[in-house]
């Protein structure tokens, strides 16, 4: 709860930064509040809390299952979608759904990322960080640190969720889960020519199962000013009280993009 921090020698006021959740964490406090008493500067990856280790071993585990079939009434959603507009849906091309960390991408999950953000860039202009004059998109879907010594965004805790269409990504979407208490949605998007489909819409009730398996209670994302009737009539957001949105958050940072309000969605709770 102090402000202040040393990065010079290992002491007390030594902050470390949880590997799931990001929050950061002085050593003192975790020795006088937790128990937890840390000597050094932890090798690899260090956890807060039992919450964030497990959601990080269920994350790993559904990277490495791959690519997962959509179900009947997800199918469904897609072909009803397809019928109003009077298409026809492909039904020998399968349609799948898949999480990707660039951290730990195989090459086949490097190549889907590669592919989803050509998808992404349809949708928004590139984000430009002022110091570098570096686009952050590609570093955003691919869940890459700053290099050493640089500074920089670190968004190697980024996920990306891809639907795809036999090889090709249609859909995409950034996530964070930011332990048990907070996941968000950072960015959005659809190939243009197959917006209105219904791909969209399924992958975030793909994205919705999964955050539910997790019991993660809230779900965040910003939303551009034109996009927020959809996210609040379609996809069942709502505004959110700041006060009310920093106690869910409990120290935890956003993704803030300029121009967009921040919008919450309780999660569904997981059924008996």
């Amino acid at each position: 709860r102090k402000k202040d921090f040393n990065n010079s020698v290992f002491d007390e006021r030594t902050v470390i930064l949880c590997d799931q959740c990001e929050k950061e964490y002085h050593v003192g406090c975790l020795r006088s509040e937790w128990q937890v008493d840390l000597k050094e500067l932890p090798e690899g990856e260090w956890f807060c809390c039992d919450s964030c280790s497990e959601i990080r071993s269920s994350l790993d585990k559904m990277i490495s299952e791959g690519a997962q079939p959509l179900s009947e009434s997800d199918l469904d959603i897609i072909r009803k979608k397809h019928e109003s507009k009077g298409l026809i849906m492909d039904t020998d091309t399968e349609i799948r759904w898949q999480l990707v960390a660039g951290r730990s991408a195989t090459a086949d999950g490097n190549s889907l990322l590669s592919s989803a953000v050509p998808v992404i860039h349809q949708s928004f202009d590139p984000i430009i960080e002022a110091h570098t004059g570096r686009d952050l998109i590609p570093e955003m879907v691919h869940g890459r640190r700053p290099k050493e010594g640089m500074p920089g965004q670190d968004y190697s805790g980024m996920y990306c969720a891809v639907l795809t269409v036999g090889s090709n990504v249609v859909s995409a979407a950034l996530l964070r889960v930011m332990g048990g208490d907070v996941a968000e949605l950072p960015l959005v998007a659809t190939s243009m020519d197959l917006q209105g489909l219904g791909y969209f819409q399924v992958l975030f009730s793909c994205i919705e199962r999964l955050l539910v398996s997790l019991k993660v209670k809230h779900f965040m994302l910003p939303a551009a000013h034109e996009a927020e009737a959809i996210w609040m009539k379609k996809f069942g957001f709502s505004k959110i009280p700041q006060d009310q949105m920093e106690a869910y958050l409990n120290g935890g940072h956003l993704t803030v993009f300029h121009g967009t309000l921040n919008l919450y969605k309780a999660v569904p709770l997981p059924e008996s």
